[in-house]
């Protein structure tokens, strides 16, 4: 079998599976963002290459949370989802072992759309009160610990280093 033809087969063999699921369920045109994200993974983790983990991971977290909210009516889902997908990017990477160390840029996104997925959830179930007056310290305290933390050997090596 020629090499070039395994990862469209298989990508499409992922997304066909995905639909003939829904098929099954009560599910429908929801999971089309979901499933070709599942089928960007799945290339991820056939070639190990980046550019199909980006992808991946943003349409696979915001494709299950538009079937979330399709399922429950949870408005807070789909940013939530949209978050964790960013989020997994950065976690399959380190788990994969990946050539970029964990670049740590889709925590940003990810953590900032997580954040704000959970406060609406908190809304919803009136639980926001308390969180939503102290959310503000939260990330004043993180910039402090960012600004104060030891700097580590890893830290230094990327520190730029002045001419000569």
């Amino acid at each position: 079998m020629e090499r070039r033809r395994v990862l469209p087969g298989i990508m499409l063999i992922v997304i066909g599976v995905v639909f003939l699921l829904a098929q099954q369920s009560r599910i429908g045109g929801e999971a089309v963002v979901a499933a070709i994200g599942l089928a960007f993974l799945v290339a991820f983790f056939y070639r190990r290459n980046y550019g199909f983990l980006v992808p991946g991971g943003v349409m696979t977290g915001w494709g299950l949370g538009i079937i979330y909210q399709f399922l429950y009516g949870a408005s807070w889902a789909k940013l939530l989802g949209l978050g964790l997908g960013f989020i997994g990017i950065y976690v399959i990477d380190v788990l994969t072992g990946g050539r970029r160390g964990g670049q740590w840029w889709p925590l940003v996104p990810g953590g900032v759309l997580a954040a704000i997925g959970l406060l609406q959830a908190g809304g919803q179930y009136g639980i926001t009160g308390t969180i939503g007056r102290w959310w503000p310290l939260i990330l004043i305290a993180f910039g402090v610990y960012l600004l104060f933390r030891r700097r580590t050997e890893d830290d230094e090596d990327r520190s730029p280093t002045p001419p000569r």
